[in-house]
């Protein structure tokens, strides 16, 4: 009885550890959506216009590439930053 009651203390403590670790991790689609929001927002195109690599770790956390298509004023790209916890940092257009 002894060792199913340590054994069950065990797995409930594997289970809440993992838990942690999990949700430490930000979502991938939420991460997504705030960059394209932001870049959409930022270029004054609508989110059909705007086309995301996939997400990629950073030292600093994660970042997305990602290209808009603002019409006459041409191609735009950039990179959303985001931090370990998942937090926009910064839209970093390239080139100008």
């Amino acid at each position: 009885m002894r060792n199913l009651t340590l054994l069950l203390a065990a797995s409930f403590g594997l289970v809440v550890a993992s838990s942690a670790f999990a949700s430490d991790r930000p979502d991938p689609g939420k991460l997504t959506t705030k960059c394209l929001d932001a870049a959409a927002k930022k270029f004054d195109v609508k989110n059909d216009y705007v086309q995301l690599q996939p997400i990629q770790a950073a030292d600093s956390g994660y970042s997305i590439a990602g290209v808009a298509d603002a019409g006459m004023d041409g191609k735009k790209n950039f990179t959303c930053e985001f931090d370990k916890k998942g937090k926009m940092a910064n839209l970093v257009p390239e080139g100008k």
